[in-house]
C-alpha cells in the first residue's frame, strides 16, 4: 500500500495531537501541547511515523497540518522535536510562526 501527500489519509485531529491509525494502531502522529497556554504557544515535542510508512512525506504532512491548527488558533510554535527543528530549518517561509523567548 502506498501513501503519499496526494493520497487521502483519515487524520484524527484533536486539540494537541494529529494522528493516523490503522486497525487501532497509531502509525503516524505529532503532538503539540501548550508551552505557554495564555500566550497560545505550542511545543511541537514529538513526531512519529511507523517504519512501514517512512520516506513518503508523511512526517512533513503532519508538521504542515499541525502548523495549520496553530495558525487557526493565532498561536506560535516552539519546536523541540528534532524532526520539527529540521523541518523549520528547511522551510524558512514558515519562520514567522516560531516563538521567540523574550
Amino acid at each position: 500500500m502506498f501513501f503519499g501527500k496526494e493520497q487521502f489519509m483519515e487524520w484524527k485531529i484533536e486539540k494537541h495531537q494529529i494522528r493516523y491509525e490503522e486497525a487501532g494502531k497509531v502509525l503516524a502522529e505529532i503532538t503539540f501541547p501548550y508551552y505557554i497556554e495564555e500566550e497560545k504557544v505550542y511545543e511541537f515535542d514529538h513526531t512519529f511515523v511507523d517504519p512501514s510508512l517512512r520516506g513518503q512525506g508523511i512526517a512533513g504532512t503532519l508538521v504542515e497540518k499541525a502548523i495549520a491548527e496553530v495558525k487557526g488558533q493565532g498561536g506560535k510554535i516552539l519546536p523541540t522535536c528534532p524532526y520539527v527543528k529540521t523541518w523549520f530549518a528547511r522551510h524558512k517561509e514558515e519562520e514567522g510562526i516560531l516563538y521567540r523567548e523574550h
